[in-house]
């Protein structure tokens, strides 16, 4: 079986994760900020509220994401994994993430930002920052 020769049948564009452009917006949140202060930053409470994204039922179904799964979020400046929240809300396109060091990774908000299905563990903070 030497030089088995791969074909490509043009199905690999169906078999990657759907990626969906959204809008994120970043706003500051009490909660978040009292678990930082009671709890500090590198608690599991504080991740909890802060690397998630509020999405909205249209959106999810987008995705093909429900309330509580991971998705992957990716801007020019860099990617982070978040957990879904679904918004009581009606806001297709555009997705809301507390500000903090998840969302700093997609960069200065406003930003256009591709998300899809992950599947993978939200980032510890200490994950986000690169070593020196």
């Amino acid at each position: 079986m030497g030089n088995a020769m791969k074909m490509d049948l043009g199905f690999d564009e169906f078999l990657a994760v759907p990626e969906y452009t959204i809008l994120v917006v970043t706003y500051p949140d009490i909660f978040q900020t009292e678990a930082k202060l009671l709890h500090g930053k590198f608690s599991e409470e504080y991740r909890d509220l802060s690397a998630v994204i509020v999405l909205d039922s249209e959106d999810l179904a987008k995705i093909g994401v429900k309330e509580g799964d991971t998705v992957k979020i990716s801007t020019e400046h860099g990617s982070v994994v978040a957990t879904v929240k679904e918004s009581e809300k009606e806001h297709p396109g555009i997705g809301y993430m507390p500000e903090g060091a998840w969302s700093n990774v997609l960069g200065l908000g406003p930003v256009s930002a591709k998300v899809s299905k992950s599947g993978q563990s939200v980032p510890a903070i200490d994950e986000l920052i690169p070593a020196r």
